[in-house]
């Protein structure tokens, strides 16, 4: 009798055990294929904005002069803090006492009262039916109100305000009494007299010293820290003059920044001051403030035995905060770079010599180009612009931290 075939000596059991034990290496297999890279760390490429900047204390050094005439609890204010102001300009009223200050105040509202009613009455005299034509005058007035609150013009919306009402006096003039008004006129005149007997010579003007911009703080440092004195001075003089004891003036209005411009003062380190140069345009952000302000490097005076330098910056940006405060934390943003973040350890090669990271899909990593030339870099990230086509790195691309881990992986170009 010849053999039997192979195939009929084997038994269906044999082969399912073949089956089934070719299922387990392969299952073993991928297993082992993704738990290696699940072990392998990423990071996705995220687009990120970043400041090259040096972080330091200063102060603020104006040109200031201080208001004359002294403040007290009944004064009134015309200028508000970082208002522009003109030399000589009033900048507050001073009255004798707070009944003073009040008999002011209803004299200011009897004169709108009788700007009010004497536009009433001529209204009245001269009555013509237009009506149409005046409401839409009322209406565009309306409008106009209310795009200047909506833009914090309050002077602007106070004459606004006042032409409004005067046209809803027009509107209805054929109804207004002109005998009630007359009358009203009359008595509101005779409080006028009462009162201006009353305030006449008990106030005075407090005005200002010089043109520039007004600033309610007063706290001694005003002929301390000068600019003239600070562009030439030394670290060591600016520490004893920012260290040492002042005592604020009492019952001062305020002062006034002469000029539209103001310098900022810090002691920097010799490595930090070697990055700026006179002349450097930069941005400052303080810590306090909410505006940033452009500024220009106009001195650096380094001292030679120390190798510390005083750094004075100048910018002519103006507002409230930047006229009152005088001592400051802040970033001196040198340059501002933006583009997908990579760390400095995903940084890899490939065997042309090109310079990229690996990016992870699934279990193959793809070899990504970066532009090196035109990236920024950190002490822990590469900062790189964002790629335009498959060659280069793209945003949220999953970069391979450390590729010399990924040496179990299939790398391909993409």
């Amino acid at each position: 009798m010849g053999k039997q075939p192979i195939w009929k000596r084997i038994s269906p059991t044999n082969v399912l055990i073949v089956l089934l034990a070719v299922f387990a290496v392969v299952y073993l297999v991928v297993q082992c294929i993704h738990s290696l890279a699940a072990n392998i760390e990423t990071t996705p490429a995220v687009y990120v904005t970043m400041d090259d900047a040096i972080s330091a204390e200063g102060w603020f050094v104006r040109d200031e002069a201080i208001a004359d005439g002294t403040s007290s609890s009944s004064v009134k204010h015309i200028v508000s803090n970082g208002e522009k102001v003109q030399d000589s300009a009033a900048l507050a009223v001073v009255y004798a006492d707070e009944s003073i200050m009040e008999a002011s105040r209803r004299l200011e509202e009897i004169e709108d009262e009788l700007s009010l009613l004497n536009t009433a009455l001529q209204s009245a005299d001269n009555y013509m039916s237009d009506t149409t034509k005046t409401d839409q005058q009322i209406v565009r007035q309306m409008q106009q109100l209310a795009e200047q609150t909506e833009d914090g013009m309050p002077e602007d919306a106070y004459e606004t305000a006042t032409e409004l009402r005067e046209l809803a006096l027009r509107r209805n003039a054929s109804s207004l009494d002109v005998g009630a008004i007359r009358s009203e006129i009359v008595a509101l005149q005779n409080e006028q007299k009462t009162l201006a007997g009353k305030a006449y010579g008990r106030s005075n003007t407090i005005s200002a010293p010089a043109s520039g911009y007004f600033s309610e703080v007063v706290d001694g440092y005003e002929d301390i820290l000068t600019p003239e004195k600070v562009e030439t001075m030394q670290p060591e003089t600016f520490k004893q003059l920012t260290t040492q004891q002042v005592t604020a003036p009492q019952g001062k209005l305020g002062k006034v920044v002469k000029g539209f411009t103001w310098e900022f003062a810090t002691i920097l380190g010799a490595d930090d001051a070697a990055r700026l140069q006179v002349g450097q345009d930069v941005t400052l952000k303080f810590s306090q403030i909410a505006a940033d302000a452009a500024a220009e490097v106009t001195a650096i005076n380094t001292d030679e035995q120390t190798g510390e330098s005083l750094v004075v910056f100048s910018s002519e940006i103006v507002s409230g905060e930047l006229v009152s405060i005088r001592q400051q934390e802040v970033d001196i943003v040198l340059a501002t770079h933006a583009g997908l973040r990579v760390p400095v350890s995903a940084i890899t090669m490939d065997e042309n010599g090109n310079t990229g990271v690996l990016i992870l899909t699934g279990n193959i990593a793809r070899f990504k180009q970066i532009d090196v030339q035109n990236a920024y870099k950190g002490e822990e990230y590469y900062i790189v612009p964002k790629g335009t086509t498959q060659k280069y790195l793209l945003l949220n691309d999953e970069v391979v931290v450390h590729p010399s881990g990924s040496n179990n992986l299939k790398v391909i170009s993409s």
